[in-house]
C-alpha cells in the first residue's frame, strides 16, 4: 500500500512509477534554476502530474496538451490546492505560441514518440527546437523519454502495446542529436525488465530488480527510459 508521499508521487507519475519517478531526483540534482515563481510549461500533460510537480515547488505553470489536458489534471491540481499556480492551454509542442525567451522551465514526459508519430522524426526535431526557442537564456528542459531499447523490447511493443507500431521510440544518439543546440546537457537511462510488467505492483517488482541489479550491467542503449536535463 503506498504511504502519503508514495500517493503524491503515484499521481505526478502515474505509470510505471519506480522506474519513472527517478526523474523526479534527478531533475532537482541537475537543475541550477530557483524554482520559486519561476516561469515554467509542461508539454504532452494528459493529467497534469508534472504541473502538479512544478507548481509545488512554487513554479507558475501552463498545464498543456495538444487537445488540452484532461479534466483528470484540473481535479488532481485542486486535490492539492494548486489551481491559483496553473493554468491550461492546448499546445501544439511543434509550434509553441509564446514569444521567444519565455520560460524558465520546460518539463515533459513520454511525449517525443507521439510527437514522432508514424516515423516523423522531423517533427521531434521541430518540437525541440521551439522548445529551445521559448526557452529564456539559461533556462532548462527536463526530459524524460522512451528509448528504441533492445530488439527483445520492440518485439513486445510490436506485439502488445497498442501504438507500439507507429509511436517512434529515440535513440540515445537522436537525443543527443535533437539537444546539439543546447549549452549543456546531462542523461541517465534506467530500466529494463519492468516494462514486461502486466501490473503497477508487477512493474514495481521488476522495476527493483533493475536497480539493483540489471541497471548496471544492461548496456545502456538496451534500456527504455532516458532522463535528462538540458541547459540553454
Amino acid at each position: 500500500m503506498y504511504t502519503k508521499y508514495d500517493t503524491e508521487i503515484a499521481d505526478i507519475i502515474e505509470w510505471d512509477i519506480k522506474s519513472w519517478s527517478p526523474s523526479l531526483d534527478f531533475w532537482t540534482k541537475e537543475s541550477s534554476r530557483d524554482f520559486s515563481c519561476a516561469n515554467a510549461l509542461e508539454i504532452g500533460s494528459r493529467n497534469g502530474g508534472l504541473s502538479l510537480w512544478l507548481a509545488k515547488q512554487g513554479c507558475r505553470v501552463v498545464c498543456s496538451d495538444v487537445n488540452g489536458p484532461t479534466e483528470k489534471a484540473r481535479e488532481l491540481h485542486a486535490k492539492y490546492r494548486l489551481n491559483d499556480l496553473i493554468e491550461y492551454s492546448n499546445i501544439d509542442a511543434t509550434s509553441i505560441p509564446y514569444e521567444d525567451d519565455y520560460f524558465d522551465i520546460i518539463v515533459f514526459k513520454s511525449v517525443l514518440g507521439g510527437i514522432g508519430y508514424n516515423d516523423n522524426k522531423e517533427a521531434q526535431i521541430k518540437a525541440v527546437k521551439e522548445i529551445y526557442r521559448v526557452l529564456k537564456p539559461g533556462g532548462e528542459l527536463f526530459f524524460a523519454e522512451n528509448l528504441t531499447a533492445s530488439p527483445f523490447h520492440k518485439v513486445l511493443r510490436d506485439k502488445f502495446v497498442r501504438w507500439g507500431s507507429t509511436w517512434r521510440y529515440v535513440s540515445i544518439d537522436e537525443i543527443k542529436e535533437f539537444l546539439g543546440g543546447f549549452s549543456h546537457s546531462k542523461y541517465l537511462t534506467t530500466g529494463f525488465l519492468a516494462a514486461l510488467g502486466r501490473s503497477e505492483g508487477q512493474r514495481g517488482i521488476l522495476s527493483t530488480l533493475d536497480r539493483i541489479f540489471l541497471n548496471k550491467i544492461v548496456p545502456d542503449k538496451w534500456k527504455y527510459i532516458i532522463i535528462g536535463v538540458a541547459k540553454k
